[in-house]
């Protein structure tokens, strides 16, 4: 099996030295939460060292520097920087669209039976309305553009998916899934946690109207940060209900109350921004797309191509679907024998070699920091 080149020039060592974890563990836990990358680190902390020395003196700086932020995040998913909006996780995006599109009774939303709860409970709470959620069942960890469609029907309003699922590693055919809501005249959301940073992502290529993601999983971010769009074409089709000074044009202007929201994403962002979350977002965010998110794609990929031909040969049952098009960075796996899960769970932290128990297994999700060692390293102790 041959794995990138990843690691073999001076600038790939430098980001691996970008994270002082890995001095210390094998870590192989992308999909739950990475290590806080240093430059985001160095970033908030420089920032609350000026907030305590200059109080909000550097203002017009640091909101400069958001609005550079808002320009990358923009960037990495093909998105205007008025479509983008900050907010704290990936469950706050869920919730400002669920909420926010006004579904009545009789509406149906189609989920799936292996989306995270951020991607289920803002939806289930529309049942008191008398909302419809239906729920596609998978076929083997898949969550297939077919199932999907045979349930849509004309009072469907919107379709929400991961575009990987944490449960089974599958990766949603987003362009496909993409025309079909386009075809239906059927809104598209998309939970794009356990992908961007590693899996390349145009929203505007996929017909995605609405995402959300945190960032502290695969974009090595701050927790408590995180970016949502909402194509600038269905700003009006979201009621805002939450709502402070800066959702309106002149928002800075605190004795005129002037009641008209922004006509971008901005609006979204009601009141102060985290600016210490901003700051560590974006330092993380250039550094996870600085050797461009392709390139992290391929590279992991064959990380986990390298990790299942050796389970492989140690008897172990793979669940993660690996047809052309499914792959993603997260591959679950269970040893013969439904006992040794949890023995092996054990032997693997005892040997600080960080991986989590997850449905029916282990799930092992290596990110653009790891190496081929790294995994042979899982692979000695299994």
């Amino acid at each position: 099996m041959l794995v990138s080149r990843l690691f073999e020039d001076d600038e790939s060592v430098a980001i691996r030295e970008s994270f002082p974890a890995l001095t210390a563990m094998t870590f192989l836990n992308a999909a739950g939460m990475t290590p806080l990358a240093s430059p985001g680190r160095d970033a908030m902390v420089s920032l609350l060292d000026e907030i305590s020395q200059s109080v909000y003196l550097k203002m017009d700086e640091w909101s400069d520097r958001a609005k550079q932020a808002r320009k990358t995040a923009a960037g990495l998913i093909g998105a205007s920087d008025k479509e983008i909006a900050f907010v704290r996780n990936t469950s706050d995006g869920v919730s400002l669209v669920a909420s926010g599109l006004g579904l009545r009774s009789g509406d149906e939303v189609i989920i799936n039976d292996l989306e995270f709860p951020s991607n289920v409970y803002p939806w289930l709470n529309l049942q008191r309305l008398g909302v419809v959620v239906k729920t596609v069942k998978n076929d083997d960890g898949r969550v297939t553009i077919d199932s999907i469609a045979k349930a849509i029907t004309p009072r469907t309003k919107i379709v929400a998916i991961s575009s990987v699922q944490y449960l089974s590693g599958h990766r949603t055919d987003l362009n496909a899934l993409g025309a079909l809501t386009s075809d239906k005249n059927v809104l598209f959301f998309v939970d794009a946690i356990q992908s961007l940073g590693a899996i390349p992502l145009n929203v505007k290529q996929s017909g995605i109207d609405f995402l959300s993601c945190g960032g502290f999983k695969w974009l090595c971010g701050p927790m408590g940060s995180g970016i949502f769009f909402c194509d600038e074409k269905r700003l009006e089709d979201l009621d805002l209900l939450r709502v402070g000074w800066n959702s309106v044009i002149n928002g800075e202007d605190f004795s005129d109350i002037d009641m008209t929201f922004r006509d971008d994403a901005r609006r979204f962002e009601e009141g102060s921004p985290n600016l210490a979350g901003i700051y560590g977002l974006h330092e993380s965010i250039k550094l996870v797309t600085s050797l461009g998110v392709a390139r992290n794609e391929a590279h992991i990929i064959a990380l986990t191509d390298r990790l299942i031909e050796g389970l492989q040969t140690k008897d172990c049952q793979i669940f993660a679907p690996r047809k052309e098009g499914e792959k993603s960075g997260i591959v679950i796996f269970a040893p013969s024998g439904e006992s040794k899960t949890d023995e092996l769970s054990k032997r693997l932290a005892d040997n600080k070699i960080m991986v989590i128990k997850r449905g029916k297994g282990i799930r092992v999700s290596p990110h653009f920091y790891n190496t081929a060692s790294d995994i042979d390293r899982l692979l000695d102790f299994v």
